[in-house]
């Protein structure tokens, strides 16, 4: 099992001197480190860093201004969209390790067709609920209702994706719709299906599985780091690499902590001891898949709750779309956002603007906001300072239901 410190100790100290020497930001945060000697307990004075602290000051992490830079933000899951850097050498050696574990578990490869629910296309090509583009059906989340899941599944049978990559909400009410309707799965062509994004609750992963068969992945990953574990074959979560070097900050008496992470190869923009802002543990079991990564379990803080407005039924993923475009376009516009659903039809969409925040990014955002809900939806906009986060996870959608109970 990879999990001793004396494998991960020298990479870790080059990293924090490099991050030292050629980072504004650690250079103030890491200086003098190691002058007392290097050690794990050593290494656990350094102060775990919150997303909080980087946000609107992403480029201050930067080593190295001048290199070819890959970019994107994260899904804001936290009510807190970061901007994060890779290099593009980078880029490529986190892509193939996540290709390896999808060729291992599924044998798909790149030049695969694939699936997936998503709250719109990436490059915003259309509007329609199913759109083709690079190899990539996209199917909207926008509707769930029993007659787009009808569409969907006519859809799939006619442009037979080899896998599927989906949230575990859209999914399960997706294969849900397969068995009551008692639609012939048979004739789906998927040989591989991998959930991320949310939670994969196990009463998810059985009715899932009961549709489409045992060939579901749970792949737990972020932006900031790319893939951080994916489930075996015996539905164990293994960290996916030894690029990662993961801890449990703050664990309670059963082990469950802080999911923290210091990535070991990402010099040009260096995350050092990250809050994930989720909980789990490490388990040294030794798992019948032969893996010799550790085991993660990982609880709370991925779970999503849909949006309902009568017959309609949507993923709130979209309010995480609707600001990162935004935020595409007005870089740090949105520093923060919740969503309240305070009657069935009428929502608060509470901001905290940043330094990109104008009156344009305001029209951007409501635009596409009604663009996404019903039209008959009560939507408005509030400005504040800051939103409160209670506990290990930011609630960024409250629906009706729970905001009146």
């Amino acid at each position: 099992m990879i999990t001793k410190w004396d494998h991960f100790q020298d990479k870790l100290l080059g990293l924090i001197e490099h991050a030292t020497a050629h980072s504004s930001f650690y250079k103030q945060r890491l200086q003098g480190v190691t002058d007392a000697g290097w050690s794990q307990s050593r290494f656990q004075q350094i102060p775990i860093l919150e997303k909080s602290e980087l946000t609107g000051r992403e480029e201050s992490l930067l080593t190295d201004t001048s290199a070819k830079l890959y970019t994107e933000y994260t899904s804001g899951s936290t009510g807190q969209p970061l901007k994060c850097y890779k290099s593009v050498e980078e880029k490529w050696k986190k892509a193939r390790i996540l290709w390896g574990l999808r060729n291992t578990n599924g044998g798909i490869g790149p030049k695969d067709p694939y699936a997936m629910f998503y709250a719109f296309n990436e490059d915003d090509l259309s509007t329609d609920p199913v759109s083709i583009y690079h190899e990539v059906m996209y199917l909207s989340m926008l509707d769930l209702s029993a007659e787009r899941l009808d569409n969907y599944y006519e859809a799939l049978l006619k442009y037979r994706p080899q896998w599927m990559l989906s949230v575990s909400t859209a999914l399960y009410l997706f294969a849900n719709h397969l068995l009551e309707r008692k639609l012939d799965r048979s004739k789906l062509p998927f040989k591989y299906i991998e959930i991320n994004g949310e939670m994969l609750f196990d009463y998810q992963r059985k009715t899932i599985e009961e549709a489409f068969g045992p060939i579901v992945y749970n792949h737990y990953g972020s932006r900031e780091f790319w893939c951080i574990g994916m489930s075996c074959s015996s539905g164990n979560l293994h960290l996916s690499s030894d690029q990662l070097y993961v801890e449990i900050a703050n664990s309670d008496k059963d082990g469950y902590g802080h999911v923290v992470i210091t990535d070991l190869t990402n010099r040009i923009w260096p995350l050092i001891r990250y809050d994930t802002g989720d909980i789990g543990r490490l388990s040294e079991q030794k798992c019948d898949c032969g893996s010799p990564f550790p085991v993660l379990e990982v609880t709370g803080g991925r779970a999503t709750q849909y949006i309902r407005l009568g017959g309609w039924i949507a993923n709130p993923i979209l309010f995480h779309y609707v600001v990162t475009k935004v935020n595409r376009n007005f870089p740090d516009a949105v520093r923060q956002f919740r969503v309240m659903q305070v009657q069935e039809r009428q929502f608060m969409f509470y901001l905290v603007p940043g330094k990109g925040f104008q009156e344009a990014a305001e029209f951007l955002l409501q635009q596409e906001l009604q663009d996404k809900l019903p039209d008959d939806v009560d939507l408005r906009i509030v400005h504040q300072d800051r939103l409160s986060m209670e506990g290990p996870k930011f609630d960024y959608f409250i629906p009706y239901r729970q905001a009146n109970t």
